[in-house]
């Protein structure tokens, strides 16, 4: 009957040492770990997206003339914990659209769908060609982005066909 009393002693301390150690490494790693980290961890482990820009914020362009602008369009890996922009091997395709192109003029996209491969960046030219001799109101037009994952973007800029000082 000693020997059973001992035994569940033993036993009993065992596992109260077992629940202590288990519980100080567990607070431990979790300090370490903070923010918790998603297990199992999924892939790939950056969200992929995009940024579009243009390299100007406002054309002008005199009446019956016309102008360009560059379309940038880059990677961008909003939880991406590294320096480099997106460590991804995932090539984007991204679908270019235009809105707002002023009457009395024709625009043009160079490329409608760019390619970004992974730490670069990609570019499209957007031509507006003028047909009126007299001026134009000042436009407000927009270039659009959308790419094979839903992601959507946008960037605007002015366009404005005055007898204007450069």
């Amino acid at each position: 009957m000693r020997v059973g009393r001992v035994f569940c002693r033993a036993l009993a301390f065992a596992f109260l040492a077992l629940t202590l150690a288990l519980g100080i490494s567990g607070t431990f790693v979790h300090a370490v770990q903070s923010p918790p980290f998603p297990f199992p961890p999924t892939f790939p482990v950056n969200t992929l997206d995009f940024r579009i820009s243009t390299s100007t914020t406002l054309i002008r362009i005199q009446p019956d003339q016309s102008d360009a602008l560059v379309v940038w369009v880059d990677l961008y890996c909003p939880n991406s914990t590294t320096t480099i922009k997106c460590d991804s091997t995932v090539l984007q395709t991204i679908n270019l659209q235009i809105s707002g192109c002023p009457g009395g003029a024709f625009c043009i996209l160079d490329r409608q769908q760019v390619n970004v491969p992974p730490f670069s960046e990609a570019s499209s030219n957007l031509f507006i060609y003028t047909f009126s001799t007299s001026p134009i109101a000042p436009t407000l037009m927009t270039v659009t982005g959308t790419d094979q994952f839903g992601h959507s973007h946008s960037a605007s800029f002015g366009v404005v066909a005055c007898y204007c000082a450069p």
